[in-house]
């Protein structure tokens, strides 16, 4: 329990730490000057990143860059802890904006920049607001945005791979954005398994996309449980 103590006390510190940077990307982004408040908020998110790692002793093994495609494209990846968002925030080609839960909304200073990064935030309560946070995604995506969506909804909180739901691909069939599987293992022990930080070795595979845009209404319908068994057979032979 202390090690957990200690290390959320340093990633808090860390992101006061941020604060300089943040300042210097509202004015950037006054400014209008999108390619430098891109360059720098890739910066911070990769330091971020490389910071939590080392406090919480976290190493990984990822596999199938050369499968991401040019272009935005969804990544789908399943969800077993919260520190998911860390491994897609930064081990993908480039940062990407996610969709994540509105509660996120509420934690100091990394919310804000989550804002900046274009992530939607979605009340799963609410379908006019989901809907809503669909065209947002829609209209990232035609802004030449990759996004990172998980398709369970919530995490599993353990090795378990839960059901894909179908909304979640919505904005690929709109957009006929290629979908990229993600899976992901061991993410679940650093803090969801025994309730407390532990060291882990995180698994990541980057699996070949899946092309929608010429698929029919009906052959979408299929998309989610398609999705899901490309990532359980990748999880499986990790």
């Amino acid at each position: 329990m202390l090690k957990t103590i200690v290390d959320f006390a340093c990633i808090g510190g860390y992101l006061v730490s941020t604060l300089p940077a943040l300042a210097k990307a509202n004015r950037l982004q006054k400014q209008g000057r999108d390619q430098e408040l891109y360059a720098l908020m890739s910066k911070e998110a990769y330091k971020l990143v490389d910071f939590t790692s080392k406090v919480a002793g976290i190493t990984y093994d990822i596999k199938g860059y050369e499968n991401i495609p040019d272009g935005p494209v969804l990544y789908t990846a399943n969800h077993q802890g919260i520190f998911d968002a860390f491994v897609m925030l930064t081990k993908m080609r480039e940062p990407c904006g996610f969709f994540i839960k509105k509660e996120a909304a509420s934690i100091p200073i990394l919310s804000i920049w989550m804002k900046k990064m274009k992530c939607v935030f979605v009340d799963r309560e609410n379908p006019r607001e989901a809907v809503k946070a669909i065209n947002e995604g829609v209209k990232l995506i035609e802004e030449g945005r990759s996004l990172v969506i998980f398709p369970e909804g919530t995490r599993s909180r353990s090795g378990d791979l839960g059901e894909f739901k179908n909304g979640a691909f919505k904005i690929a069939q709109k957009t006929g954005c290629p979908i990229v599987p993600v899976a992901i293992d061991g993410t679940y022990k650093i803090l969801e398994e025994h309730k407390r930080v532990r060291k882990a070795h995180i698994k990541v595979r980057i699996l070949p996309p899946v092309e929608v845009k010429d698929m029919s209404r009906e052959e979408f319908k299929t998309i989610a449980p398609k999705v899901r068994e490309i990532i359980k057979n990748a999880k499986e032979n990790m």
